[in-house]
Formats: structure tokens, sequence, C-alpha cells
């Protein structure tokens, strides 16, 4: 191959899914069904020659990282700078509560084209430009070939808002859902080309737009 192909995955679904939390740098763990998923995610990508595994090291992430590179028999490399965006004091808080106790806060939220810092954490921006550089490194070791990584919502958005030059808030209207899989492949000289985005693993490969959709790919 010319080119890097990368498969980056969201994790699984969480203990606290049900209550959205900005979950953050917050290591919740995942459920029983968010193994499942991630499970069912490395057996559907078992058959693709990866040459490199990496995820965030947070937990939620890092499970399916280290299943996927034992499954192929790779080192699995964990890196902080794959993490969510960090929300400072605004970690773990529902939507409900951040909109009581920051209001102000909650309102430019509230606009996706704004860049918000968050008390105590990130910028939207710098959270962008943390993941672009991790990015930058992973390409710089692996400029060709097959490489996975397990991460979050908003790694994937940046990723995607990156790699095709959209902006803030273009970025945050990319849908992420859990374990799901996105495939594109990276040119050495520049450019990208999207594949597969917010698809899931289902028995017979993978679909578009989750359970039901018509299947549109077959990795």
């Amino acid at each position: 191959m010319s080119f890097l192909r990368l498969f980056f995955i969201r994790h699984g679904q969480t203990e606290n899914f049900g209550s959205y939390p900005f979950n953050g740098w917050t290591d919740v763990q995942l459920t029983d069904e968010g193994r499942r998923q991630l499970d069912q995610t490395v057996q559907a990508l078992r058959g693709v020659p990866l040459t490199a595994v990496y995820s965030s090291d947070l937990s939620r992430a890092a499970y399916g990282g280290l299943a996927l590179a034992r499954e192929l028999g790779l080192s699995l490399k964990a890196e902080k700078d794959f993490r969510e965006i960090f929300f400072g004091k605004l970690e773990g808080l529902t939507w409900s509560v951040i909109q009581e106790k920051y209001p102000d806060l909650a309102e430019r939220i509230s606009h996706p084209g704004a860049d918000v810092t968050f008390p105590g954490g990130e910028s939207a921006s710098q959270f962008r430009a943390r993941v672009e550089g991790a990015l930058a490194r992973l390409l710089k070791d692996h400029p060709v070939g097959q490489v996975a990584l397990v991460a979050h919502a908003g790694v994937n958005r940046a990723i995607l808002a990156g790699l095709l030059g959209l902006s803030l808030a273009a970025m945050w209207s990319i849908t992420q859902d859990f374990a799901c899989l996105n495939v594109v492949d990276i040119y050495p000289e520049g450019g990208a080309q999207v594949r597969l985005v917010n698809a899931y693993a289902g028995p017979e490969g993978y679909y578009q737009g989750g359970p039901g959709f018509e299947r549109i790919a077959r990795l």
C-alpha cells in the first residue's frame, strides 16, 4: 500500500451512558454491552493485516485496543494525547446540572462554533490541536500500511474534521455511536479519502447508520 489506511473506533457503551455525563478524562468503565460491542468489532477486524494498534490510555478505549492487539499478536500503544477532551470542572456532570450551575457557560456550549474553554480544562481548539498532533506522530511512524485506533467520539470527530478541513462547528456535527468504525485512507504526499463513517460491526460485515441499515461494506 502506498498510503495509510486508518481504522478508528469509538469505545463501547459506558456504565453511566443513560445520564449522558461529560465524561472527558474521567475513567468510567464499560458495561457488559460495551465490552460485547468492542469484542464484536475485534472479530470483524481480525482478518485485516494491521501493522499497529493504538488507543487512548483511558480504560474504556484501552479495553478494545488491547483486545484487538492481542487478537493480532501486536503490542498496544496507549497514548494520553488520544484522550477525549478534558472538561475540567465539568467532568462527570450531566447537561442539566451544567445548565443549573454554569448557565453562561451552558449558553456558550450550545453554540458549537464557539471555541469554548472549559473551566480547569481545555478549549475546543486546544483539544483538536492535541489530537491532530498525536495523529501526525502516528503518521510519521506509519506513513503506509493499516493501523487501528480505539479512542473517543470527540477524538474521532477531530480526526475527521482535521483531515477534511472542517470547522470547529462542523466537527461537533459528526455522529459517533458506541463502538462505531471509521475508515480513512491518508496519503503521504497529503490528502485523505474517507471510506466509512460511524459504521457498526454486524454478522456479515459493517453497516452504516446502526442496526437495520443496508450493509455497505465487508472488511
